[in-house]
């Protein structure tokens, strides 16, 4: 979406998506990597111009999903892609995405009225909760399947029904909220060795999440300095540039790579303050209003606890901790959009010592690629070097001063996203 370009309310902008802009977060472990990805595009929107505004107020040629928050837009138009498998010009007219005229399009038109028909659906049988989504029908398809798929391998009869029932093993006895984090804190190296862990500087390769919706990955090496209690800040290396981003103990901001520097999304800014904080792993139960053990899941073939938490003013958070290690090997979160929840998964692996006592993942996959990239992007940061209590002075952190915005670039097929 467009940053640098300032919207007004008397002159709605059309919804233009050039990159994804902050946020991939690893948000766990010890948890070392609080990487927020920036988009390396020329224009977007800012934050701040879209805070408080409805999707109406900021773009052109809103009809159906007026009263939505600006902010929560394009991830919307994110997720109806990834439900229904399509890209932009299935429903849409390339460039003139905000234009009355060019909405003749057959599937725009219908998709307007399914948008209308789970809206309502959510509001008279639902009591308003977001129940229905485009996904509960479509399954990644444009035509949802009416009838059921039968057994690849049909049931013998013996292996259904009461008897069955009987036969299955008895679900173990699963161990308390206090159980699974103290273990995970002794995987790591206890709580002793945490706490003299003041300061932390990680290099790494990874790639960042470019383009409409995120979808071009381009290979940065990159360095991330740390300092407690939640002072962080990433500077990425691509080959013809360098963008970096931060939070400086109150604000998400990034930097792109004309210098201009933006504060995040109030929400970014809420998930960057607790996974930026060094001692996350001592700190899991004061981050969550509630936290409550839901059981045991497979992860990457292997059994794991599963914790739900819910933290204040946030969508609710589920951590699955290996039940041999102990160790958090996965962190799944969501961001709201007026169409459902879209959904943001992390995984950590290859923990190793940093040579101070302390584990930290050496591996960390993300999908999508960062918090607000299309759904099918992914990727993967491998941690090269961890330097611990290095000193870092509190100056590194500070956001620096924005460079002017330069002018926005007109709308093109390649820069462009849907609006509803």
């Amino acid at each position: 979406m467009s940053r640098n370009a300032r919207a007004t309310p008397a002159r709605p902008r059309s919804l233009r998506v050039h990159g994804s802009s902050v946020a991939l977060r690893s948000v766990g472990a010890a948890l070392v990597l609080a990487l927020v990805t920036v988009s390396l595009v020329h224009a977007q929107a800012a934050p701040s111009d879209m805070e408080g505004k409805t999707a109406e107020q900021f773009f052109k040629n809103i009809q159906v999903l007026q009263g939505t928050p600006a902010d929560q837009l394009i991830q919307s138009m994110h997720l109806i892609k990834g439900a229904l498998g399509v890209d932009c010009q299935y429903c849409h007219v390339s460039p003139a995405f905000d234009q009355a005229q060019k909405d003749d399009k057959p599937p725009k038109q219908v998709a307007r009225k399914m948008i209308t028909m789970v809206q309502d659906l959510n509001k008279k049988s639902f009591g308003g909760r977001q129940v229905v989504t485009c996904y509960t029908c479509h399954r990644g398809s444009t035509t949802p399947l009416a009838v059921p798929m039968l057994p690849t391998d049909p049931v013998a009869p013996d292996l259904v029904g009461p008897a069955a029932d009987q036969s299955k093993p008895s679900e173990p006895a699963l161990p308390t909220v206090d159980q699974i984090l103290d273990k995970y804190i002794q995987a790591l190296g206890g709580e002793q060795a945490l706490r003299k862990v003041t300061s932390r500087v990680i290099t790494s390769t990874q790639t960042i999440p470019t383009g409409p919706g995120g979808q071009i990955a381009v290979p940065t090496q990159a360095e991330q300095y740390r300092k407690a209690p939640n002072l962080v800040l990433n500077v990425y290396h691509a080959p013809a540039y360098t963008i970096s981003n931060g939070f400086d103990g109150k604000t998400q901001w990034s930097q792109d790579m004309n210098g201009v520097v933006l504060d995040a999304f109030d929400l970014d800014t809420q998930r960057a303050r607790r996974s930026g904080d060094l001692f996350e792993p001592l700190d899991l139960k004061q981050q969550y209003t509630r936290l409550v053990v839901r059981g045991m899941e497979k992860v990457n073939n292997r059994d794991a606890y599963v914790l739900i938490g819910l933290p204040a003013g946030d969508k609710a958070e589920r951590l699955y901790f290996d039940v041999q290690s102990g160790l958090l090997v996965r962190k799944s979160s969501a961001l709201p959009t007026p169409v459902g929840d879209s959904p943001v998964q992390v995984d950590y692996d290859d923990y190793r010592d940093t040579g101070s006592g302390v584990k930290i993942p050496y591996i960390i996959r993300m999908s999508p690629a960062s918090l607000r990239s299309e759904l099918q992007t992914s990727t993967t940061i491998q941690v090269q070097k961890v330097q611990d209590n290095v000193a870092i002075d509190d100056g590194k952190f500070t956001k620096p001063p924005s460079k002017p915005a330069p002018p926005a670039p007109v709308a093109s097929p390649q820069s462009s996203a849907p609006a509803r």
